[in-house]
């Protein structure tokens, strides 16, 4: 059950106050808006519901406070990016109100440490060290103390204080484990603490931590911020980590007049260390307070705002809210069952088709997936299609450093004149090639009038390397040459080669920081392109000389990422379709959207599905996908989906079973077509024609063993080729649907064939 509130509600009391003249300020809130604006002294909670103007509340009571005689310099609001900052900054001005500090929490801090960092013996000019300077450093102590730089890298070891530092724990903690990783921080704690205060240096963590430090251990400079800053505003305080609220608690200690807007419905940045109990203690911690729930949504459709709510209403760490609007009931949902990704994303496309010829701006569509890696298959067919796109906070797939690299080995291995492809991969994995081998080796190519993929070939002339290098090379070689054999087998058959041989996926997958799990997911992604591409029949080349063979192979893939990924995208100037993760879309708002791959172990991920309090944040990732969208939303699934090379059978995600029926209508995109029998369903997804030549020993009525599943029988057939389908039902009952080039179906002798 949702927690409960016993704070006392307010009613609406600013239009008492304001009687009947005009005021900017009040005129167009509603009452809670208003109560929220009017609010006099002590703590509040403004629990701000999607689309409920929290940004317009947050900035209406600065300017109240302003109009009514609070100086400037009294006030800190404090959010978590420069530009939400400055919006708000600038939107007080406009209401008439003096400049007021709106920052974020690290440059608050930042600023306030160069006045008072010296308590803590810290120089008033102490440099800010971002992530690469940090590893920097930890690479050198790395070396001081013995940890072997090979087996782990500064950027783990970087990535694990950092996480310690924003959950207020010490290296003690039983939590860290007792890896590798975990002993070298152990290990280097100190040392890195000692050696950055030695440099007077602070990385992005300590600006929290030592400001707090500071308040804590010199209470006269601790008074003199609480007297100066009497009225403390704090934006998406559901995003807040332990050392943000305590932080707070010292600048503002109950009953200060400390203002948190935030929803914790919305909290969904628990790896970077936000904690949604901050929200849920807040009252228990500033006893009495006020709570003043926004309820009213400004922004979807009712029906959308519907669903939405029956999804989150199965959370249970959540503070009793509902969300309400005088919006029209507007369409249903769309629900697109895709037999598999290409579907789906073709699915998209043609949605996005039907909203332009209705007038719609391509600004006004967003895409929404998960994770970054089930952007590929949409983004292939917005660019068949000719829809121009970006990708929001993040590279296109085919961009991303773990992508370019692998198809700079596949480039080596068709053309090995490509110097530009093998200086890219010579060092990655490390093998003992830094910029001063390099250099050597690429004056040997010049000396030569070689390539430096033969040089690379040629062990005779390494002789100005270390030991260490040559052998990295030897070793380097080897792996092309087994590629380069492989890839006669075709692209998949190369990739795997390439990975097993260089170790590819762990070097990858240890940077140490968020995008590690994220890496591998691409990997597999880009495995399971090739896989695609492996087994689609080659197209035909118009450009092509009579009797000439398409390109195919290795190099016909490389052909076909590079048209891809050319300049010639058609990404104009013009309006755009939207492409992100959930997380990007956080804060944003679009007409219509499109919610991809929801299937149980996507959305939610399978990291979740055996963790209560991360599958109750999958639930909220959900809440906040759906209340992005005005008009119109759309979401699809696959009933297979292609991972890591392996046609895996999908199920939709639970958030379907959680959306009230008379919310969602299954969508029919323009291209689909039934031809079945009278006698079979029609809700399949399927494009049916059927083909003797590829199903000739396979029929409707035939009996079948799975490896997995057991015994059946055929009871339907549908698709062509490569999609050739067929759905067994098996001897317990069930149904499943499987692909006939990768089911493993085996006929059964009392089939009659």
């Amino acid at each position: 059950m949702p927690v409960q509130c016993n704070a006392v509600e307010v009613p609406a009391v600013a239009s008492m106050l304001r009687g009947s003249m005009s005021d900017p300020i009040y005129d167009d809130l509603n009452e809670q808006q208003q109560s929220a604006v009017a609010h006099g002294s002590g703590p509040m909670m403004v629990l701000a519901g999607a689309g409920s103007g929290k940004t317009r509340v947050v900035t209406r009571r600065i300017a109240r406070l302003l109009r009514d005689g609070t100086p400037s310099g009294a006030i800190l609001a404090m959010t978590f990016t420069n530009k939400a900052a400055g919006e708000m900054a600038h939107r007080v001005q406009q209401l008439g109100g003096d400049y007021v500090r709106v920052a974020t929490f690290h440059s608050a801090c930042a600023r306030f440490l160069r006045r008072d960092g010296h308590h803590l013996g810290y120089p008033s000019d102490y440099s800010i060290y971002d992530v690469q300077d940090r590893d920097t450093l930890i690479k050198e102590l790395m070396a001081e103390h013995g940890v072997r730089s090979s087996q782990i890298k500064p950027a783990a070891i970087g990535n694990v204080i950092s996480r310690l530092k924003n959950a207020a724990l010490a290296p003690d903690t039983t939590a860290l484990g007792d890896d590798d990783i975990a002993q070298a921080v152990r290990k280097l704690w100190t040392p890195y603490h000692e050696r950055m205060k030695q440099v007077g240096a602070m990385d992005f963590d300590d600006l929290l931590l030592v400001f707090l430090q500071l308040l804590r251990e010199f209470p006269a400079v601790a008074e003199r911020y609480r007297e100066r800053f009497r009225y403390l505003l704090v934006d998406e305080f559901q995003d807040t980590n332990r050392v943000q609220y305590d932080l707070m608690k010292r600048l503002c200690p109950p009953p200060g007049n400390l203002c948190v807007v935030g929803d914790p419905d919305q909290s969904i940045y628990s790896f970077r260390g936000a904690e949604v109990r901050n929200i849920l203690e807040f009252e228990r911690d500033y006893d009495p307070c006020t709570i003043v729930r926004l309820e009213q949504n400004y922004r979807s459709t009712a029906t959308i705002l519907r669903a939405a709510e029956n999804v989150i209403a199965n959370n249970r760490q959540r503070l009793d809210k509902r969300l309400r609007t005088d919006n029209p009931d507007g369409d249903q949902l769309r629900r697109f069952r895709a037999a598999t990704a290409t579907e789906e994303s073709a699915a998209i496309v043609d949605r996005i088709a039907e909203l332009r010829d209705d007038g719609v701006e391509l600004d006004q569509i967003a895409v929404f997936y998960r994770a970054h890696w089930l952007s590929r298959a949409i983004e292939q067919s917005l660019k068949t299609a000719g829809v121009p796109y970006t990708i929001v906070g993040g590279q296109t797939f085919f961009e991303r450093r773990e992508i370019k690299d692998l198809l700079a080995y596949l480039r080596v291995l068709v053309n090995p004149l490509d110097d530009v492809s093998m200086a890219r991969i010579v060092n990655v994995p490390p093998r003992g090639i830094g910029k001063t081998s390099l250099e050597k080796l690429r004056q040997v190519a010049f000396s030569e009038g070689m390539s430096l993929r033969e040089v690379v070939a040629d062990p005779a002339l390494h002789g100005a390397l270390t030991g260490k290098g040559r052998k990295g090379l030897a070793e380097l070689a080897d792996a092309l040459e087994r590629a380069r054999v492989a890839a006669g087998y075709g692209v998949h058959a190369a990739l795997e080669v390439i990975l097993k041989t260089t170790g590819y996926v762990q070097h990858a997958t240890t940077f140490g920081d968020a995008e590690d799990s994220t890496r591998e997911d691409n990997i597999k992604e880009l495995i399971s392109d090739a896989i695609e591409f492996d087994d689609a029949e080659p197209e035909d080349d118009p450009f092509a000389a009579p009797g000439e063979e398409p390109q195919a192979g290795v190099a016909g893939y490389l052909q076909h990422v590079a048209l891809l990924t050319s300049a010639d995208s058609g990404e104009g100037d013009g309006p755009v379709v939207q492409l992100m993760t959930v997380h990007a879309a956080k804060g944003l708002e679009f007409d219509h959207v499109m919610i991809a791959g929801l299937e149980e172990g996507v959305f939610p991920s399978f990291r979740s599905i055996d963790d209560a309090d991360a599958l109750e944040e999958e639930r909220r990732l959900c809440y906040v996908a759906l209340t992005r969208a005005r008009v119109t939303a759309m979401l699809s699934h696959a009933r297979e989906r292609m991972v890591a090379g392996s046609l895996d059978s999908m199920r939709p995600s639970r958030f379907f079973k959680e959306l009230p029926k008379d919310c969602i209508a299954d969508y029919a995109p323009t291209w689909r077509r039934y031809e079945l029998d009278d006698d079979v369903d029609h809700d399949t997804g399927w494009t049916v024609t059927m083909d003797p030549e590829q199903l000739a020993n396979v029929r409707v009525g035939v009996r079948v063993r799975h490896q997995e599943y057991g015994s059946g029988q055929v009871t339907r057939l549908a698709g062509r080729g490569i999609s050739a389908r067929a759905v067994v039902r098996f001897d317990d009952g069930r149904e499943r649907e499987f692909v006939l080039e990768y089911a493993g179906l085996d006929l059964l002798e009392d089939s009659g064939f």
